[in-house]
């Protein structure tokens, strides 16, 4: 029995895994979406409500202000 429940933890892990990778690449496309159409976004920082430019969600990813990949 407790292989059994063992391999249901394990599994139960790795759908958790899957689960929270599939939701930063959800969130990521809706942040750049929100980006390339010219709108800032709420979230909630250290107890208050912050709203981040398109610029800084581009930066977040690594790209330029235009939503490009950076120049080496």
């Amino acid at each position: 029995m407790p292989e059994t429940t063992s391999s249901a933890i394990e599994s139960m892990r790795g759908r958790q895994a899957a689960t929270a990778a599939a939701h930063d690449a959800a969130n990521r496309e809706a942040l750049l979406e929100h980006a390339r159409m010219g709108r800032s976004v709420s979230t909630w920082r250290d107890g208050q409500v912050v709203w981040i430019t398109p610029a800084e969600i581009f930066a977040r990813y690594g790209l330029d202000e235009f939503g490009r990949p950076k120049q080496a």
